[in-house]
């Protein structure tokens, strides 16, 4: 039994995480099917789902950590199948099965080929027997984790399922948005000493979550129906997340699971609540963008005197970025002191996760690399919402608000692999009867 289940390493964050995340959903879901003749029924895929994301979290076999992975896929599609009649939320829910298929294969394929090489199939052993100096069979198993990671957290082009999903009813979504989509990013920190040594792997993964990021952040902006933005930014939080883990930073990166699975809970359980979104009024950009700068280079100046560590500096800079929400204060004695405090608790909030995991060298030149991606975003977000006047920029914002169309193949392959039947619009688990009174009603 010792050897089927661990809770080392990680794992006690992420069980107290899942337990409080389960126990707000649940309550929200019995409540919010209060009315619904098949609350039962819905409850019980939600239990089971989240039961199966907890095996997930403490299986120490590599036959029990994948049967948990594809689990936790099944029961979520049941749960998106919940609204059979709803025609968008049939196709989004089409689009996951045959991705989670897909991500299945890879994880299969990376934990045979780690079975192979270590003898094993117990996972904290196999991780201690990989070598330190990589082969083609471990380049194989770097790259098919990270492919099976980067499908799970909806990485472009393989995106367009999470965004329809809003079709799906709200605890669902908040599950989705909150739990199970952060799974690619517990896979690859859990099985770092496989793919940290493939450099091909970190290449892949770096540069497809950096480019997925700041595409879907770019979207994001464009959209205004909340949960569709809450959507595209998850996608663009899930990038985040992986770019991270990809550089080597992996204690940013447990801090950002954590943190954004309680944000996003939060922010699909209140959506409803959400009457209009504020706009902040407007401001010299030249201004906010010297005080920024100064601002950035002051606190990064300061990490760097108080660690005497380079490692600090990314941390540092991050920080800043959410310091600018306070730039829409009113006092600027009130803005530097509650950037100050952020700073401050962001700090210690990443050194409490280092002493839970440890961060690896970083490559100089995939942060350049990614840093050169950073640029482009900045630049293409200023040219959109800057200079709305020039032609580039209208046509720039209408592509974007398409999602840069970059989701029409895959919806069309889905189609063609799995039709949608016209019986969906009909169909109600409620009344069977009444569907095969439609049925004969066509046929005659």
């Amino acid at each position: 039994m010792a050897e089927l289940l661990t809770i080392s390493g990680i794992r006690p964050i992420l069980l107290a995480l899942v337990g409080v995340l389960a126990m707000v959903v649940l309550r929200y879901s019995w409540r919010n099917f209060r009315l619904d003749p098949r609350r039962g029924v819905f409850m019980r895929y939600m239990s089971l789902c989240l039961a199966a994301v907890l095996v997930l979290i403490v299986s120490n076999h590599l036959l029990l950590f994948f049967a948990a992975w594809v689990s936790i896929s099944l029961l979520l599609h049941q749960l998106l199948m919940f609204y059979p009649e709803r025609d968008r939320a049939v196709l989004a829910a089409h689009k996951k099965f045959i991705l989670a298929r897909c991500s299945e294969t890879f994880l299969g394929i990376a934990l045979l080929l780690i079975y192979l090489q270590t003898g094993t199939a117990t996972l904290d052993r196999a991780l201690s027997l990989m070598p330190q100096a990589p082969h083609l069979m471990q380049h194989a198993a770097g790259i098919c984790l990270v492919m099976a990671a980067l499908i799970k957290c909806a990485q472009l082009p393989l995106h367009g399922w999470l965004i329809q999903v809003v079709e799906a009813p709200t605890p669902v979504s908040a599950l989705l948005h909150a739990g199970i989509i952060n799974l690619g990013g517990l896979l690859l920190l859990v099985t770092k000493p496989v793919w940290s040594v493939s450099t091909p792997a970190i290449w892949l993964l770096c540069l497809v979550a950096a480019v997925s990021c700041c595409v879907a952040a770019l979207i994001m902006a464009t959209r205004i129906s909340i949960k569709v933005r809450l959507a595209w930014s998850t996608s663009a939080q899930m990038g985040l997340m992986l770019l991270e883990i990809g550089l080597g930073y992996y204690d940013l990166a447990l801090l950002h699971l954590v943190a954004h699975s309680v944000y996003k809970a939060h922010a699909f359980l209140s959506v409803s609540e959400v009457a209009y979104i504020k706009q902040s009024e407007a401001r010299s950009l030249p201004r906010v963008v010297m005080v920024f700068v100064l601002f950035q280079l002051a606190c990064i100046v300061a990490a760097w005197l108080l660690t005497g560590s380079a490692k600090w500096l990314p941390s540092a800079l991050l920080a800043m970025v959410l310091a600018t929400i306070w730039m829409n204060l009113n006092r600027s004695g009130w803005r530097l002191l509650l950037s100050s405090a952020l700073v401050i608790s962001y700090g210690l909030l990443v050194w409490g996760a280092a002493q839970i995991i440890e961060n690896r060298d970083i490559s100089l030149p995939l942060e350049l690399a990614t840093a050169a991606i950073a640029n482009v975003f900045a630049i293409c977000y200023w040219l959109i919402h800057h200079t709305p006047q020039y032609a580039v920029s209208q046509r720039w914002f209408i592509s974007l608000n398409a999602g840069l169309y970059l989701d029409e193949w895959l919806t069309r392959l889905v189609l063609w692999l799995w039709p949608s039947h016209p019986i969906h619009y009909y169909q109600s688990r409620n009344n069977v009867s009444a569907v095969k009174g439609k049925l004969y009603e066509q046929t005659r």
